[in-house]
């Protein structure tokens, strides 16, 4: 068993299983240094599980049965402050299956012989390359010789596996050579089995013969980072392609799962030992230098290692400041009566064992073993401690980026693609000197133009995002783009970056075209669950946000929902229970409430929300930025939910929900402390919303209804501008004014208590386009006393869309469209992007029909800014 400060951090910080010894740690001491907290709450952790192990050590004559503590990593260039603390912690620890680990850089490697000779057991860490192994299996058996007892000692070299072939990887796609190719995703395994060629030569052959006469034992060879890193690659591929005899592996719990589920063991290491060698050699002739490599990640892994313990240190001062004050982060609730039947289910699920279920990806939480999408789609539960891996190649990303010039990023992508990071940009915004984020994921002709015309070609960078490869829309305005970057530029594809899922038509066209970069994203993690992953952290790092904090928060989340915390004390199933049974009850109306710099939030909450749940009748209907409104003024179909930022005043929002809860309307309320602190939201919710999901009877991964409006969309293209509008009923046209009123009123009149008016704006975004849509907005609610959404077109169909077709058929929907003053045509295609919405936006309204939801169609005509005004006044006749 291993242990390192990143993994204790969440725990400590995810849970409250450290906090009575904390409490007892800081009674005796208030100001207690954070190093020596975590020094007395990591010593107890590795007793108890030396303890544990005791057994097995015993039962292998000291072959198997250790656990790993570290020594600080800022010791790792101190030679003799390594081999001091390490003393130190022998002795204080006081276990004989205990490991010290230390990296293997140049400082640690005389203080790994000399812990070797004084009987001290040691986990050697951070190897790269075949000299990395070779220099710490002379510090081991130098120390052996030097022993007085060398059978009384045990080590293992940690040789780290993934990281080489994601750092190779890069490399050899920069070189986008055909060559180069074939070598994809084949050194790290090669390199391995090099080592291990390498450690039967020296531990089965003469050299080590005295000393193994006098019971010495080899220093076996330990995969480390084995989980795969590309969703390319198998997910058991570094376990199937690393099976030998005196090895170990430190698999993370899902590899462990992945293996047990359909890998296949055999022994392999000693297999293609000439094709290894005839890799690398293949390598250095195409210019990659191999141990160069290896020396970056052993430096880069120092680094990650000491940003943990600082990141720990900083845990560890808030967790004892918050216990000496009894202060809570966790969100608080105020349900009245619907209180004892959240309990009541959360009850349900401990016994039932839920959170376990979840955890174990088990499909009987929600339907039958073999549906489609449950068994495939729950890869986010591990996104925070995966993605953290990849936080440092970001990070270098990033830099590169700024480096190059890049002042400006746009974003095209719908949906999963697009909300996320426009989340992180408008909370974190961009770092000194890196370049800004703007999304479009609008196909609207003046939108377009306008984004395209701003474009500074020898300065901008463009992310296509797509997790499918084939998102219609976000292929348009990635050809749009180009047009106009590869007529600016020499080479464009520098210009581009690509994130999709591994092997889509995206990816192809990206290498076709040489883009700077392709980042893929893990096939098990559907789109709106995918905040976490590339599609939201490679933004978001090329704008300089912290990541690192984003994902660490994200992480403390997931070990405090984890599955050994029982479901009543589980942060994100009280959240889920919370969502399910009000909207069993009839609250179904999820009204979201923020500080101003939060204010993107929903906006991501609403599509989690809506194609999660909305199906089969059945759904969670979200509500982002309406207005607050006196208590009296809803229906008893609501849910509170306030996220504040406590930097930002929020004095009259408190006092709105105190109002809010004493009218017996349920209000959950969650304060972060830090920006960041959105990371472990965005966990806490896909966890919610998953389990809300088992409350309702719906399998919260599918989208059935999705597919309807693309279709339908598809046919009014085909049929030509000519065909369009014969595909839909009667359309009212603002600029005729006939009937406008009898036709509003008709519409509303159809309106019954706890339905929602949805409006649906097919027009060009912007800031003047919104404040004239909230004032209509606010004016139906006025008229009608209903909840009422936003949502802009084609935008919303990738998050709202799912629920206004399959959800419960409580919805009025206005849909807007208007006149564009021009077009434009999109190139390589036989269509404009005046076509596009048109089909869209008619698409949309035939599968509201066939769906017999009340829609009502409005032409605004060549000015909607004051057609809409138009229509505003018209409400209040």
């Amino acid at each position: 068993v291993t242990a390192n400060p990143t993994i204790f951090e969440k725990a400590i910080a995810g849970s409250d299983d450290y906090d009575e010894t904390l409490r007892s740690l800081t009674a005796r001491d208030r100001h207690a240094d954070p190093k020596a907290l975590y020094e007395a709450l990591a010593i107890e952790d590795i007793r108890r599980a030396a303890d544990t192990l005791q057994r097995v050590y015993e039962h292998t004559s000291g072959a198997d049965g250790f656990v790993s503590l570290e020594v600080a990593p800022a010791l790792a260039h101190d030679t003799d402050g390594t081999i001091a603390e390490a003393r130190r912690l022998w002795q204080t620890v006081r276990r004989s299956n205990l490991m010290i680990k230390v990296p293997a850089t140049v400082e640690g490697l005389p203080a790994i012989e000399q812990l070797i000779a004084d009987g001290i057991n040691v986990n050697v860490t951070l190897m790269f390359s075949l000299r990395h192994y070779e220099a710490v299996a002379a510090a081991y058996l130098h120390g052996l010789g030097r022993a007085k007892t060398p059978q009384s000692v045990a080590s293992v070299a940690s040789f780290f596996v993934s990281r080489v072939d994601a750092a190779v990887d890069r490399a050899l796609e920069d070189l986008n050579s055909p060559s180069a190719r074939p070598l994809l995703g084949k050194t790290a395994v090669a390199n391995a089995k090099r080592a291990y060629r390498r450690y039967r030569e020296l531990f089965h052959g003469r050299d080590f013969a005295a000393l193994a006469a006098r019971g010495a034992r080899p220093q076996r060879v330990l995969w480390a980072s084995t989980s795969t890193k590309n969703p390319a690659y198998s997910n058991v591929k570094y376990v199937e392609e690393l099976i030998g005899p005196e090895t170990v592996n430190t698999m993370p719990p899902a590899t462990l799962s992945a293996f047990r589920d359909h890998g296949q063991p055999r022994l392999t290491l000693e297999e293609g030992l000439d094709e290894a060698d005839q890799h690398i050699e293949a390598l250095s002739e195409l210019g990659i230098d191999l141990e160069s490599i290896a020396d970056r990640l052993l430096v880069n892994g120092v680094q990650q290692f000491a940003d943990s313990f600082t990141s720990l240190m900083h845990t560890l001062g808030r967790k004892r400041a918050n216990l000496q004050h009894e202060q809570s982060t966790s969100a608080t609730y105020r349900l009245g009566e619907m209180q004892n039947a959240v309990r009541t289910r959360l009850a349900n699920w401990q016994v039932r064992r839920v959170g376990r279920r979840i955890w174990d990806r088990d499909p009987t939480v929600w339907g039958d073993a073999e549906t489609p999408e449950l068994t495939d789609r729950l890869g986010w539960l591990d996104l925070p401690e995966k993605t953290h891996e990849e936080l440092s190649e970001l990070r270098s990303v990033g830099e590169a980026i700024r480096e190059n010039g890049i002042t400006n990023i746009v974003l095209v992508g719908m949906g999963g693609s697009s909300l996320a990071p426009e989340v992180f940009a408008q909370a974190l915004g961009s770092a000194p000197g890196y370049p800004t984020l703007t999304m479009l994921d609008s196909t609207h002709p003046d939108a377009v133009i306008q984004a395209v015309r701003e474009v500074d070609a020898q300065h901008t960078l463009v992310i296509v995002s797509s997790k499918s490869g084939t998102t219609l829309e976000t292929l348009s305005l990635f050809k749009t783009f180009w047009k106009r970057i590869d007529e600016a530029v020499s080479q464009p594809g520098r210009h581009f970056v690509a994130i999709t899922d591994p092997g889509t038509p995206l990816e192809h066209l990206a290498h076709d075209r040489q883009f700077r970069r392709v980042f893929r994203a893990p096939p098990d993690v559907g789109g709106r669950y995918s905040a976490l992953s590339v599609f939201g952290v490679v933004p978001a790092s090329l704008i300089g946000a912290d990541v690192h904090g984003l994902i660490d928060r994200a992480w403390t989340m997931a070990e405090a929902s984890s599955f050994c915390i029982g479901d009543e004390a589980n942060p994100s199933l009280v959240l889920g229970a919370t969502l399910g049974e009000l909207t069993l009850a009839g609250r179904d109306k999820v009204t979201f409430l923020t500080t101003p710099r939060l204010a993107a939030f929903p906006a991501w909450l609403e599509q989690l929300i809506a194609e999660s749940t909305g199906k089969h009748n059945i759904g969670i209907i979200p509500v982002a930025d309406e207005a607050i409104d006196a208590p009296d003024r809803y229906a008893s179909d609501r849910f509170f939910v306030a996220v504040t930022l406590d930097e930002e005043p929020r004095a009259e929002l408190d006092r709105a929900l105190d109002a809010l809860a004493a009218a017996g309307h349920p209000v959950m309320h969650t304060r972060l402390h830090d920006v960041v602190d959105l990371g472990q939201e965005m966990f806490r919710w896909e966890l919610a919303v998953a389990a809300a999901g088992a409350v309702l009877g719906i399998n919260p991964f599918d989208q059935p209804d999705v597919q309807l409006a693309k279709d339908l969309a598809r046919n009014a293209m085909r049929g030509g501008d000519q065909g369009l509008e014969s595909e839909v009923g009667e359309t009212l046209h603002i600029a005729s004014g006939t009937g406008l009123r009898s036709h509003l009123n008709g519409w509303l009149e159809s309106a019954n208590e706890r339905d929602y008016i949805a409006i649906q704006a097919y027009l060009a975004p912007g800031s003047e386009m919104t404040k004239r849509l909230q004032m209509l907005r606010h004016r139906l609610r006025e008229k009608r006393a209903l909840a009422t959404t936003v949502g802009y077109g084609p935008r919303f169909l990738h998050s709202t869309g799912q629920l206004h077709k399959g959800g419960p058929n409580t919805g009025l929907f206005l849909q807007l469209v208007d006149e564009p003053s021009q077009d434009l045509a999109v190139p390589e295609t036989d269509y404009t992007f005046g076509t596009l919405i048109r089909a869209q936006a008619l698409g949309d309204y035939s599968a509201l029909s066939q769906r017999e939801r009340r829609v009502l169609r409005v032409n605004l005509g060549k000015d909607p800014a004051s057609a809409i005004t138009q229509l505003t006044d018209a409400l209040d006749s």
